[in-house]
Formats: C-alpha cells, structure tokens, sequence
C-alpha cells in the first residue's frame, strides 16, 4: 500500500526563499518517516536550484519507498516549482534559471507520467490544453495534462505558441468539454483574453468551459476576461474539471453561474485547510 502524505496541508513555504536547512526545520512533510521528509526537501531544492542531474535517483528512490506518483507531483514537486514561479515573479530568477528548473520537472515528469497515465480506469470527456500565442513555456500545463489524463479525461495538448485559430479548430474537431490556456509571462497573458474573445465570436462560447492559468495568471484575471475557472495549480484544475462534468455538467460555459461555483470549490478548499491546521 502506497505511503499517504497529506500534501493539501503544506501551505507555508516561506523557507524555499533561504536554504534547505530552513526547510530541514520545519514541520512540512512530517506525516513522513524522517528519511522521506529529507529527500522531499533534497527533491525540492533540487527543482529550484536546477539541479536535473540527481532528480531521477531522488524520484526512483521514493517510488521504491511506496510513494504514489501523485504525492511526488503535489508534494515536493509543486513546492519547488512553485518557490521558482515566486522567484520569476519577483525578479529574482529570470528565464534561464526558469528553464533549468523546468528540465529538472520534465526529467521527474518523464518517470511519472507512464505511472500515472496507467491509473486512468476511466473517460469522462475530453480537454483541450495549450500554452497561448507568444509564450513558450509548457512545464505547468504539462502537469495539468498528465494530471486530467488520471483523473480520466482525454487531454488533447496542443502545445505551446498556440495561436487563438488553433484552439477554434481544435473545439471543433474534438468537442471537448473544457478548454484551458496557459501562459507564464505577463506578456503573453493577453492572449488568454483575445483566445477567449474569439470563442466568443465564432458562437462556441457556451459549448466549452474555460479554465485559465500560469505564474502571472489570478482569480482576478479570471473574473476579468471572463474565464469559468482560474486554477492555482494541477490538483485544483482536476477538481474543478471534474465538477463541471458531474456536479455542472447542464451548466453552460460563461454561465455567471458557474463562474460563481467555481468560486465555492476555492472557499470550501480554503475552509477544510483550516479546519485542519486548527484540529
């Protein structure tokens, strides 16, 4: 039996900001075994040093430890890459350290996926993803994608640099049920908007639910361009996704209304972490 790690509780990562040592001390991680909770934090730091070289002794030691792949990729996996996208944001790294870190994920990412493409036991509709116009970066969205595979949706990604034309043709070819768009820089952000402006145009508008997502994207740009659902990282987008196939499933996409239940999931996600930090 897998080893379960709550990794929805991990919430303070002010340390990845300092040294591992910082990280040695804190409490995360410390539902592990004392070993476990080492090498999460090595896997951490590895990620956002760019240290690609040991990711996968790191990676196969922990599956050897009945670690589930999904623990690994929410687990310390999202922390490393989430204390880069800080980083980016921030001006403290830039592209190149970016893109370091980003083939640390893809070198762990390439052990996983087959692990978790084969616990797919189900289909229960299609999603269509890409990484908009302009912007070149994928290693967000390719979590995304491994992680709705998973969760039993057919992903279709469309790649990076994907012009709003694409994604039109895309909808019309594979009828998915949701769409997503990705961007990392605030350049590129934009082209959310006019992808979806688009959608709106060519009357697809209510066929597909949008989720949008990225380093610079926010729940305030999602209310802003008029996106269904703003997803802060692979776990919450799986959620989401599949209430608006079971829970929504006869609510139209831009329906306010599910714009607003989209908003529930995030207060009643909120509301359960602290529950738990108070119990």
């Amino acid at each position: 039996m897998a080893l379960v790690i709550d990794t929805d509780k991990e919430n303070d990562l002010e340390d990845l900001q300092y040294d591992i040592e910082d990280s040695r001390k804190t409490d995360r991680w410390s539902d592990a075994p004392a070993e476990i909770k080492d090498i999460f934090h090595e896997l951490e730091w590895n990620i956002i040093d760019g240290e690609h070289t040991g990711t996968n002794e790191y990676i196969k030691t922990l599956l050897g430890r009945d670690i589930s792949p999904r623990t690994l990729i929410a687990g310390p996996m999202a922390a490393g890459i989430a204390e880069v996208g800080r980083r980016f944001k921030m001006d403290e790294y830039f592209l190149p350290e970016v893109m370091m870190s980003a083939k640390c994920m893809q070198v762990a990412l390439g052990v996983l996926k087959p692990l978790i493409v084969a616990e797919k036991t189900e289909d229960i509709g299609t999603v269509v993803v890409g990484t908009v116009q302009g912007d070149l970066h994928d290693i967000g969205k390719k979590i995304v994608a491994m992680m709705m595979e998973a969760a039993g949706f057919t992903v279709v990604d469309l790649g990076v640099s994907v012009p709003p034309e694409d994604f039109i043709a895309a909808i019309r070819k594979h009828k998915p049920r949701i769409v997503g768009f990705s961007a990392l820089l605030t350049t590129t952000m934009n082209m959310q908007w006019e992808t979806l402006k688009l959608i709106k145009a060519e009357g697809l508008r209510e066929v597909v639910k949008v989720f949008v997502g990225g380093a610079p994207i926010s729940q305030a740009w999602c209310d802003k361009i008029g996106a269904d659902a703003y997803a802060s990282d692979a776990l919450i987008a799986v959620d989401k996704a599949r209430a608006c196939i079971f829970k929504y499933k006869d609510v139209k996409g831009g329906d306010p209304k599910l714009h607003a239940d989209m908003l529930v999931i995030d207060a009643e996600r909120e509301a359960m972490k602290a529950k738990a930090a108070v119990g």
